[in-house]
């Protein structure tokens, strides 16, 4: 099983993204898992129409105090940079 987490709503982009992750360890049959933070039934229901992957597509839901908890994007952006170093793709 392949699980990916979205901070952002559903995009038909993800879908394929997800597919891709999924062919990459199809050594044995493998289903992919994408969790959203916002999704319109209709979009995720056109863009999965084309795959053959078992593919779903799940919102998810934080608690207020949850949410607090989280550092914001761009705090993870930079500390994975610098724990990355020069290693970071260009």
């Amino acid at each position: 099983m392949v699980i990916e987490l979205k901070t952002t709503k559903f995009d038909p982009r993800d879908a394929g993204q997800l597919g891709f992750y999924v062919a990459l360890v199809e050594d044995q049959p493998t289903g992919g898992m994408l969790l959203v933070a916002d999704k319109n039934e209709s979009v995720v229901r056109y863009a999965l129409a084309g795959t053959t992957q078992p593919i779903a597509v799940s919102r998810y839901d934080l608690s207020p105090a949850e949410q607090a908890a989280l550092p914001a994007e761009d705090a993870l952006t930079r500390a994975v940079a610098l724990e990355l170093g020069d290693h970071t793709p260009e």
